[in-house]
């Protein structure tokens, strides 16, 4: 079984499984790669943008991009690739890529008592979501493709994105 396939957590979609690609201040960006059944390196940015959080994926779903629904770890200790992390949802991010929907949905770690005051994107500062869209509105600038982030949006939306994700890649 690949590990996109393995499951998305027995508690979803409140808790998900998270497989982490990249580290939260890394400029590599690295991916799963399906057919190798391994982590590859992608490319590495080319602006001098850290990725503002740890950066990953949930299995068994597939966004309008063609890819596993991606995934915003609020997390003050950087994850190692590959670690599946069980992450509480607290909210989403919306984002058109080259054209592309690629939403990102945004939690913490489950069983981690330092982040059991979020419990929504509302409660997430406003500095970590600016320096996330600010991230993700120029990390491609230098590469010519365009990204849009159309906003935040709290845990009932990101469970709606969640459930869309599930039901297309059953389909």
């Amino acid at each position: 079984m690949s590990l996109l396939d393995m499951s998305y957590g027995d508690e979803a979609p409140q808790i998900v499984n998270a497989v982490i690609e990249n580290s939260k201040g890394s400029r590599l960006k690295i991916e799963f790669d399906k057919d190798l059944e391994t982590f590859v390196l992608d490319r590495v940015h080319q602006t001098h943008l850290g990725s503002p959080a740890e950066y990953g994926f949930i299995p068994s779903t597939l966004d309008e991009d063609g890819d596993a629904l991606d995934v915003l770890l609020i997390s003050d200790d950087p994850m190692p690739m590959g670690l599946t992390v069980p992450m509480r949802v607290v909210g989403v991010m919306y984002m058109i890529d080259s054209g592309e929907v690629d939403n990102k949905l945004v939690g913490v770690p489950a069983h981690d008592k330092v982040y059991d005051n979020i419990q929504d994107i509302g409660d997430v500062s406003k500095h970590w979501q600016n320096s996330v869209q600010h991230y993700f509105e120029h990390y491609k600038d230098l590469k010519g493709d365009t990204v849009e982030i159309k906003g935040f949006a709290g845990v009932d939306e990101a469970i709606k994105v969640f459930d869309e994700c599930v039901e297309r890649y059953k389909k």
